[in-house]
Parts: C-alpha cells; structure tokens; sequence
C-alpha cells in the first residue's frame, strides 16, 4: 500500500472514532482530505452554524489531529441545507453522510 493510501485510512477511522458521540442531526456529511503535511476536515451542515457549534465539532478536529502528530488541521463549516445537492462540497474521502 501506498504512503498516501495508508494516510487516508488512518485519517477516515481517526475521524469515525472522534465523531462517536457527537453527530447532531443538523451534520449532513463529514468530508476529509489528507496529505503529507495537512488535514482539511469539511462539516457539510443543514441550517445556521453557530460559533457554540463550531467550538463543538473543533474539539472533534482536535482529537483527528492527535492522531497525527506532523500534521496541521484545517477546518471548513459549509451550511447546505437539505433541499439542496452536496456532492460538490465533497473532498476526497467521505467519513460520515447521514441517510437522506
């Protein structure tokens, strides 16, 4: 397997075990990309994000980067609602999608 390859699986699990507990309703998808030096993590939420849930899913991030001492995270909050399609919010690995 591939350095790459290998990253992205420890990443998707990493981020599966930090959610255990935490998704709300109001997540619609947790998308990832990663890299040799950067983490993104995108939160594809349904309504209005609050700086209260910000700070909530940042402790997830927190834990997903622990995970990889030589990395940096980033994270992108994208509010797209229900009625509307999300799949060009999508990075390159999808951890969570909820059942719509």
């Amino acid at each position: 397997m591939s350095e790459l390859w290998e990253l992205r699986v420890r990443l998707l699990l990493s981020i599966q075990r930090a959610l255990l507990g935490e998704v709300t309703p109001n997540i619609r998808a947790v998308t990832a990309r990663i890299d040799t030096q950067t983490i993104v993590l995108r939160w594809i939420i349904d309504g209005e994000i609050s700086d209260r849930f910000r700070r909530d899913l940042g402790m997830v991030g927190t834990e997903v980067v622990a995970d990889f001492a030589t990395h940096q995270i980033a994270e992108e909050f994208i509010r797209c609602d229900a009625s509307e399609a999300m799949d060009e919010f999508y990075l390159d690995d999808v951890a969570y999608a909820r059942k719509e």
